[in-house]
């Protein structure tokens, strides 16, 4: 699982909780329940992560660990950058329909 590709990357790297969260912008608290698995990480997450620590391979960190029919793709290339800018570009339009909703006035 992700969380346990996450431990073993920030452990062989020599940080702990208390670091990751003052680096990515997360409490070590939060921290250690996506590491655990007692959380489910979300794009501001992912985000800090690419960004500051842009030797993940995102693609990788979601990948089965052992997936039966799996059609693998031997030439493919997949850019961190562009899962970045997708959950920026996701991000942005989640903002903007947040505030057309404030905007609004809703009749019951």
């Amino acid at each position: 699982m992700y969380n346990e590709k996450l431990s073993k990357f920030f452990k062989a790297k020599g940080l702990k909780q208390k670091e990751v969260g003052e680096i990515l912008g997360f409490s070590p608290v939060m921290i250690g329940r996506y590491l655990h698995g007692t959380a489910n990480i979300g794009s501001e997450f992912l985000i800090s992560l690419s960004k500051n620590f842009p030797d993940v391979d995102l693609n990788d960190l979601f990948a089965p660990e052992k997936e039966q029919n799996m059609v693998n793709e031997d030439r493919a290339v997949y850019e961190k950058h562009d899962i970045l800018n997708d959950l920026e570009e996701i991000e942005d339009r989640i903002h903007t329909i947040r505030l057309r909703l404030a905007e609004k006035k809703f009749e019951e």
